[in-house]
């Protein structure tokens, strides 16, 4: 397993150069960009080519990876046409992961009701589909993350199975609603074979800290050789000695 730092919150009004300086200097591999909230990083799915190369120049010189590109385009809306601008746009942060060697593009479902579920997943499941094809040529996975209403496994699952390419999965929000220490472990054997990536949250809180050692036990047994990203949302005025102690707590469960 990997470590990452997502950028969302922690990292949003850092300049790249102190990001990768620090993600280096705590031990994490590589850094997730979250991109379409106009964070200091400066990469969104319409950056210039310029900024690109001036990115990937930093990162390859600091031995960090791309963990991801992470977008925040979905694709629960009925109108076509506003799924087909989310699915180019995407297109182009694919073509941006293929340009900085980064094999993992995450896209949101996101919502629905009860009335247009069944649409919207299966929406959802053809567009994956169209970006799974097209990021194969590069060698790229694309995944939804289970976030929103595709928290819930049914809906990502089926949204998975409809989008039906090798290289669809999912990102694992780390949310275990309505999930109990007699069903972790069942619902971890069902989603566990399509998960591509990790988010985690606030890993030290006593209420969830068992479900992600049971977690990383699951990940370990299935050889998962993928990125656990941080994205526990710290803003205090000590980001060095927290993105640190994650990252040991990370080695931890994993037994390293």
């Amino acid at each position: 397993m990997k470590w990452s730092l997502n950028t969302y919150q922690t990292g949003q009004d850092w300049e790249l150069d102190y990001m990768i300086d620090i993600v280096k200097k705590t031990g994490y591999h590589g850094i997730e960009f979250l991109m379409d909230f106009n964070q200091k990083h400066g990469l969104e799915w319409n950056t210039p080519h310029e900024r690109w190369d001036e990115v990937k120049k930093k990162m390859r010189s600091a031995g960090l990876e791309f963990a991801s590109l992470t977008s925040c385009q979905t694709f629960d809306s009925l109108d076509e046409s506003v799924r087909n601008q989310s699915t180019e746009r995407v297109k182009q942060v694919i073509n941006m992961a293929d340009f900085f060697e980064c094999k993992h593009v995450r896209v949101l479902g996101d919502r629905f009701t009860d009335e247009t579920r069944d649409e919207v997943v299966k929406n959802v499941g053809e567009c994956l589909g169209k970006l799974g094809a097209y990021a194969q040529r590069y060698g790229i996975t694309v995944s939804i993350e289970m976030h929103g209403h595709f928290t819930e496994p049914d809906p990502a699952m089926e949204a998975i199975q409809i989008a039906n390419q090798p290289n669809v999965g999912v990102v694992f929000n780390c949310v275990w609603s309505g999930i109990t220490m007699e069903t972790v472990n069942a619902f971890h054997d069902r989603i566990a074979p399509h998960i591509t990536m990790v988010h985690t949250h606030s890993v030290e809180d006593a209420k969830t800290f068992e479900f992600y050692r049971r977690m990383f036990a699951k990940l370990k047994e299935i050889g998962f050789n993928g990125y656990i990203s941080n994205e526990s949302a710290y803003r205090g005025p000590d980001p060095e000695k927290v993105l640190a102690l994650y990252v040991g707590l990370y080695r931890a469960f994993a037994g390293e």
